[in-house]
């Protein structure tokens, strides 16, 4: 497992590559610029750490410590903040057929996310009477931002995995492929958080199986990527009328909308007074001949 693992840790960038070059020829960054700065940081900030980790000389060993072990700290938070910001893109251009429902899960989306801050702050804000607590909160408010985000990358899955069709595309659209891949690795992270714990060691059969898992994330969207796309995919989407989805996004456009309210005409007289007038004027047309 040790030599597959190390493997696969040095596969990871070529993988990276690949699926950022293909990114780019399949003309998707132009919709996702989140997933292309996402692409971006992730290769960038991986050669840097690989470079600290595999290419470092023996008489700086301490340093080359440092360095790695807060590089890897803030990019798990900058890496955290990055896919936060692809999912809300990818959730906005899967309802792009129903703006009503994408403007209120905007808005709950959001307020989920603040109320997870505020928990994950909160949660390790406590007072530390140590001299080392500035690595305590970095090391603690890493993981807890990854969680947050993790779940929400989860429920982005099973959103796209029940609402696909519905929405008009299919298993093979790039943004289901995505939400795939962002599923696939957070139920990893779950499962190796929790797991952890009991298997510390760099070469445990946990970080073996979370960068198994990570291959084969990249995998995934290299497919998704190097594979065309179908045209019905790329195109403006329209809900019929009658589907249940259409006739939730109208109900959905309403929610917030000021109503307009017609007013009434201002009666001329009393109720009985206008009654009298229109029996006059049947009358009058319609004369009654009282015969002898």
């Amino acid at each position: 497992m040790a030599h597959l693992q190390e493997l696969l840790i040095k596969l990871e960038p070529v993988l990276l590559l690949i699926v950022g070059v293909a990114f780019l020829k399949s003309g998707a960054a132009r919709r996702l610029p989140a997933l292309g700065t996402y692409f971006l940081v992730r290769g960038s900030t991986l050669l840097v750490l690989d470079g600290v980790l595999w290419g470092g000389m023996p008489s700086w060993g301490t340093v080359r410590y440092a360095i790695y072990f807060y590089g890897y700290w803030l990019n798990y938070i900058v890496m955290a903040v990055t896919i936060f910001f692809v999912v809300q893109e990818v959730f906005k251009r899967v309802m792009e057929p129903a703006p009503g429902l994408r403007r209120l899960g905007l808005v709950a989306f959001r307020w989920v996310s603040i109320v997870s801050v505020v928990i994950s702050v909160g949660a390790v804000a406590l007072p530390q009477g140590t001299k080392d607590a500035a690595l305590f909160y970095l090391c603690q408010l890493g993981p807890h931002f990854m969680r947050c985000v993790s779940i929400m990358e989860l429920c982005l899955l099973a959103f796209l995995a029940l609402s696909i069709h519905t929405l008009g595309r299919s298993f093979r659209s790039r943004l289901f492929g995505i939400g795939l891949g962002f599923g696939l690795q957070a139920a990893a992270d779950l499962i190796a958080s929790a797991m952890l714990s009991k298997y510390p060691a760099m070469n445990s059969p946990v970080n073996g199986f979370l960068q198994i898992m990570t291959t084969l994330v990249l995998v995934t969207w290299m497919v998704y990527f190097l594979v065309p796309e179908p045209s019905a995919e790329r195109s403006m989407i329209v809900l019929p009328p009658t589907s249940a989805m259409a006739r939730w996004n109208a109900l959905a456009r309403g929610i917030g909308q000021t109503p307009e309210v017609a007013v009434a005409a201002q009666p001329s007289g009393f109720f009985l007074q206008d009654i009298e007038g229109v029996v006059d004027r049947v009358l009058a047309k319609n004369p009654i001949v009282v015969g002898h």
